[in-house]
Formats: C-alpha cells, structure tokens, sequence
C-alpha cells in the first residue's frame, strides 16, 4: 500500500513540481481567507457586534470595580460568560471610555498578531487567516494569547490570564514555569470565583446560545479518533491543536491557537477557516494522518534509495 501511495504521489509530483504545488495552494489560502472574513466582518457590522467581546469584557471589568457581580453584565443582550482571571486583564478598560478601550485594545491586538505571524514565519496577508481575523473583529485576546505563547516566551504566563485554556499547550509543551506563574496571577481573581460557579447554570445556556454547542469534539463520539490524533502529534502540534478540537463550545477564534499547525499545513489552514461544528477535530485527525503517512512515505524512499545500485557497482 505504501508503495502504491508513494508511486501515487511520484505522479503527482511529475505533474506539478513543488513550487507550482505551493503557489496553487497558497492563492486558494488567499482566496478562502479573504471570502471569509469578508462575511465575517460585513456580518459584524450588519449586526452590531464589531468589537462585542472587549466591550462584553469592559462591561464586567467596571461592574466588578463597583463591588457587583461581573456575570450580570451584558451588552445588546450578550452575557459575560469568560471565567474570572479575564477580567484582571479588563480592569484598566473598565477606567477608559469604551470608543478609547477599543482603539487601544483593538491596537494591542493587531500588534500581538503581526508579531505572532512574524514568529511562525508567514506572510502579513495570514492576518486573514479566519481565527485571527474574527479575533480582531470581536476584539478577543485569543490573537494575543498565541502571540504571548509563540513570540513572548517570557510573558507566556499572561496567557493563562486571558484566557485559561492557555494552560493546555503549556502543560502539554511541558512549559512549567509558565504555568505556574499563569496559575499565581490567576488567583488574584480569587474574590469573584463565588459569583462565577453561582452563574454557571446561566453560563453554560449562554455558551449554547451563542455558540450553538461549539465546533469542537466536545460531549460527542469524535472525541475518541481525536483524542488519539492528538496522542499520535504528541510533541508534533497536539499542543496547538488541542483547544480548538476538544474544549467545550468554541468558537472560530479559538484557533488562532493552532496558528504554529496551519502555517505549516495548508490542509489544516483551510478546515480551520470555517466556523462549522466539528471541522477543528476533523482538521486535527487529517493532520495526524498526514503526519503518519509523510513519515512512512520517507521512510519508505530512503529505503528503496539505499536499494538502487550505485554506478559503480
């Protein structure tokens, strides 16, 4: 089978040479990023919500300076739903006015992606790779997370903070002082964690009106091939992909923390830039295969190299 497939791909590449193979895919990349986030961003501005999640965000932060229940806050009908640390990182937009906050924040985002595509080495148009360009619509730190985990290594422990999940690709790259330090910081949002688990009845039917039960393998069958595509990219990308694939009710944004996996597979780029339930855990299981068979098709041409008699023998 293996040789099937190998000589399979020899046709392939006697048809179109890599760089031919590269620039098809990289201008159908363009092609589906720009579609994308075309509609995402004229939703956006369809139905007012450009910017909702720092204004969401802004809305609790300044109900917790008040003494008051940060999940009470909601802006045109959009609960706060994130856990506790994430308003520590909202607090100074709660002193801003909003028009100010989203100038600002909305600038620390743009920042945080470019330095994180710089980082993992593609080009400036990735910043309509969907998960990052719906992270700059909605203004969610997801696009600074990735950026704090793959350019800022010293500040990796402001991930945490954020947003939780940032402790699973530290935990599973075994960055450990990372961790902890986001962990520390994390308990500074100890006082509201009584009000957080009293709200999560409301959070959790929020999570699934808004989210429409996510677009990972969460609390469904694909769980089980997904879980083993991440053992098997253990070390190979299971870190960047584990999040979109199985944490409960994700959105596309979410993603932009398997950025370091799409920029090096067109394959994985592509069924990440949609916001379809499952297409994330789909995108993971492609990958490992993909993985699995490269690394047999090399093994298997080094083998048949080492079989072909040199010229003088």
């Amino acid at each position: 089978m293996i040789a099937r497939l190998a000589s399979g791909v020899d046709a392939i590449d006697r048809v179109l040479d890599a760089d031919a193979r590269a620039r098809v895919a990289r201008w159908g990349l363009l092609l589906t990023f720009i579609l994308v986030t075309a509609e995402r961003t004229l939703g956006a501005f369809r139905l007012g919500t450009f910017g909702i999640d720092l204004r969401v965000y802004r809305a609790a932060a300044e109900v917790a300076l008040q003494g008051g229940d940060p999940w009470s806050a909601s802006v045109g009908g959009i609960p706060f739903a994130a856990p506790p640390p994430t308003v520590l990182a909202y607090l100074p937009a709660a002193l801003l006015p909003e028009s100010v906050a989203i100038v600002l924040y909305g600038g620390v985002m743009l920042a945080a992606a470019v330095i994180a595509l710089r980082a993992v080495r593609v080009p400036l148009w990735w910043l309509l790779f969907p998960p990052i360009s719906d992270s700059l619509i909605v203004l969610n730190p997801d696009v600074v997370v990735i950026a704090l985990l793959v350019a800022l290594p010293r500040f990796a422990s402001l991930a945490v903070v954020l947003k939780v999940y940032a402790a699973v690709p530290l935990a599973l790259a075994g960055r450990w002082r990372a961790l902890g330090g986001g962990l520390l910081l994390c308990l500074l949002s100890a006082p509201w964690w009584s009000d957080f688990l009293a709200a999560g009845p409301a959070i959790e039917a929020s999570f699934v009106r808004y989210t429409f039960g996510g677009t990972s393998a969460w609390g469904t069958w694909l769980m089980v091939p997904t879980i083993l595509a991440l053992a098997i990219l253990r070390h190979r990308g299971a870190e960047w992909l584990a999040v979109p694939a199985l944490w409960p009710y994700t959105q596309l944004h979410y993603s932009a923390l398997a950025l370091p996996v799409a920029a090096r597979n067109f394959g994985v780029a592509f069924l990440l830039s949609f916001p379809v339930a499952y297409l994330p855990p789909l995108a993971t299981i492609f990958y490992a295969a993909w993985v699995v068979v490269a690394s047999r098709l090399a093994i298997y041409r080094s083998g048949a190299r080492s079989k072909v008699p040199s010229e003088s023998e």
